[in-house]
């Protein structure tokens, strides 16, 4: 747990903590169409954030899947 990982964990919170504020910001001067935007905001980052956990799991399970053909062979 380096320096870059320590910043890569801060960028992430300040990211999060940005868009959730400006959500809030939103939905109380905007009503409905600022909680919506604020849905869509948060959701794009989630749905982000998965799909690089999920890009993450398949190369290690590629990785590992090649690890065991050598193994065997």
């Amino acid at each position: 747990m380096g320096l870059g990982h320590f910043l890569k964990l801060a960028g992430k919170f300040i990211a999060r903590g940005f868009i959730f504020k400006a959500g809030k910001k939103a939905a109380v001067k905007g009503g409905k169409v600022g909680i919506g935007a604020a849905s869509l905001l948060a959701g794009g980052y989630i749905g982000y954030t998965l799909l690089q956990k999920r890009e993450k799991e398949l190369k290690r399970k590629k990785e590992k899947r090649a690890t065991q053909r050598k193994i065997v062979v």
